[in-house]
């Protein structure tokens, strides 16, 4: 009994070896053991994500490369820029793998009313005056801003912005949509005053009727 045990065990231990044997295991830049590998869509955004251009110049694309497990893939560009309108435009960036997973980025590209004059810069912390909570404005662009918070004023609403002012003076908010708040824009330029002071009207066009109100802004 006792020898025809360990001879079972002999037998099925070479036939597990055996098995084992044929099937090796598949590590490689494609597969490892019985999965895929899929490398997914990664870009590099030439100049940034935002740039701003003098209206009536020309707008060149600096280009957008894409590639997945080091390969290079085509990217497919959409969205336009009137560079010949003041405006705030998007174009987004588009690529696929071999296996169809696509992924996007995007850029901004503000079209501004003028060359942004030299030591001009807007950025820093403001107290609206109606006590709500403080807003920060960032410069992203020669003569381009992003505020986490244009409203203000005694209003619970939060609504982020981006807005040009190249002078120093006169800010202006682009026709855009803010988010869950709706399209936004300033009905014509605010003001910019040396004591620091922002004020400009902003319209809600997504109320019935669209809603106008004077905001201001101090910086701190």
């Amino acid at each position: 009994m006792k020898k025809r045990f360990l001879f079972i065990i002999v037998t099925a231990t070479v036939l597990i070896l055996s098995s084992c044997n044929k099937d090796p295991i598949v590590s490689n830049d494609e597969m490892v053991g019985i999965s895929k590998i899929t490398y997914y869509p990664n870009f590099e955004v030439t100049g940034g994500p935002n740039i701003s251009l003098v209206v009536g110049t020309i707008f060149t694309d600096p280009g957008v490369k894409a590639s997945a497990g080091g390969a290079d893939i085509p990217v497919v560009i959409s969205g336009s820029v009137d560079a010949s309108t003041v405006g705030y435009y998007t174009l987004t960036y588009t690529a696929t793998n071999k296996d169809g997973f696509s992924a996007t980025t995007s850029r901004n590209v503000f079209v501004i009313p003028s060359a942004e004059l030299p030591g001009v810069d807007l950025s820093g912390s403001y107290m609206t005056t109606g006590g709500t909570p403080n807003a920060t404005l960032t410069k992203v662009a020669p003569g381009v801003y992003f505020t986490d918070n244009c409203w203000g004023n005694g209003s619970l609403a939060i609504i982020p912005a981006y807005f040009f002012c190249p002078d120093g003076t006169t800010p202006i908010i682009p026709f855009q949509v803010a988010g869950a708040y709706g399209r936004i824009m300033t009905t014509m330029p605010g003001t910019y005053s040396s004591t620091g002071l922002i004020t400009w009207t902003i319209i809600r066009e997504d109320f019935s009727p669209p809603l106008t109100l004077q905001k201001t802004w101090q910086k701190l």
